[in-house]
């Protein structure tokens, strides 16, 4: 079937749509759907290669969005470092382990996290202050998961939630530490997205999608309160918690 059926269009429309809304929104947090949204109508592999270049580019747009000024530079520095550390360990030390073991593991984890804090959350208490080892360790939690599902927000959502971040420095926070962590993937795809000259052109007609969704999500942001965006928040971790162990368990593609 042609990349450019109106079906296969349409899909890679709607899910760029939601992953730059969910980044102009939130900083991030629906990456995860991409790829099964794609995986409807298109191999999964080549979803994957299809995203990898538009992510970045999403992030470069969020970067107009939550310049530096929106970073808790603090929290960004110890994500980003356990952030490439997990991507590390999982490329290395998980590579004899089976992906569905192990992102079973972590996906049940995340969502037992998001139903904690929707459903059973005691009252809030003096927020946390920056703290280089959890920041360390739930980056290179986000690593993992960013190796195994390509899910590695929600890991980080659970540190930087915790921080209670004004909403605008949690976004930034996090759009900086992905802007990172998807830059470096782009090397790795490069030279298989330039041997796919087709698919090179169906991302590229993908483009118009980004600034649409990341306008959108940031009017979002703008217009909601912060608690109101934390719970939402709370219900995306869940919902890729959830995606995340059903892929592990051979529920969702």
């Amino acid at each position: 079937m042609s990349a450019f059926a109106p079906q296969i269009v349409l899909a890679g429309l709607v899910a760029v749509f939601i992953i730059a809304f969910s980044k102009g929104a939130f900083g991030g947090g629906l990456a995860v759907v991409g790829i099964p949204i794609l995986a409807l109508v298109m191999d999964p592999v080549d979803a994957a290669l299809v995203l990898a270049p538009l992510l970045f580019v999403m992030d470069l747009v969020t970067l107009r969005v939550f310049p530096p000024r929106t970073w808790s530079m603090p929290d960004v520095r110890w994500i980003a470092a356990g952030l490439f550390c997990g991507m590390l360990v999982g490329a290395y030390a998980f590579s004899d382990l089976p992906r569905d073991v192990a992102g079973g593991l972590i996906g049940a984890a995340i969502l037992a996290f998001a139903v904690r804090q929707l459903f059973f959350r005691p009252a809030p208490g003096t927020p946390l202050g920056v703290s280089f080892w959890r920041a360390f360790v739930w980056g290179g939690v986000g690593g993992l998961t960013t190796f195994l599902a390509n899910a590695g927000q929600p890991p980080v959502a659970v540190y930087l939630t915790r921080r209670q971040l004004p909403k605008t420095i949690y976004a930034g926070t996090m759009s900086a530490v992905f802007t990172l962590a998807n830059a470096t993937r782009i090397p790795l795809v490069a030279g298989l997205i330039l041997a796919r000259p087709s698919l090179m052109l169906y991302s590229a007609a993908l483009l118009p999608a980004i600034p649409l969704g990341a306008y959108v999500g940031k009017v979002m942001h703008d217009r909601i309160d912060r608690d109101r965006l934390f719970r939402i928040v709370y219900v995306l971790i869940m919902l890729a918690g959830a995606k995340v162990l059903g892929s592990s368990l051979g529920l969702v593609p």
